[in-house]
């Protein structure tokens, strides 16, 4: 069976989506890098899972939605997608929209997520 990187990518948004960041633990590579103006350039699973441990913590009302997703190579996958979430420490609203760009590894880990910020 031929691995489908938007399948994989679509895999990864649910498990982050329900905030289940042994879920997400599982989808990267350990090596794997995340790249994006919100937190900038975060390499290593545990530190990706850090941010985004942190992240939930601050905004655990986050939600996320995909309004495209389609694979863009044999191991490459991109997404346009929207969110909104409120700290809840300073109340804070945050809505950003943006492409993700997302390569996986031979083993169908993520290598590298690249955000695009598109306001």
């Amino acid at each position: 069976m031929s691995f489908d990187p938007a399948a994989a990518l679509v895999a990864y948004h649910a498990v982050l989506d329900a905030q289940d960041v042994d879920g997400v633990a599982k989808c990267l590579a350990p090596e794997a890098r995340y790249v994006s103006p919100a937190i900038g350039d975060v390499v290593g699973r545990e530190a990706i899972l850090a941010s985004i441990r942190a992240y939930f913590a601050a905004s655990p009302d986050h939600q996320a939605f995909d309004d495209e997703v389609k694979a863009t190579g044999p191991r490459t996958a991109q997404s346009h997608w929207r969110l909104r979430a409120v700290n809840k420490t300073t109340g804070a609203i945050t809505e950003r929209r943006g492409i993700e760009k997302v390569t996986f590894n031979e083993a169908g880990l993520i290598t590298l997520i690249d955000v695009v910020d598109l306001g």
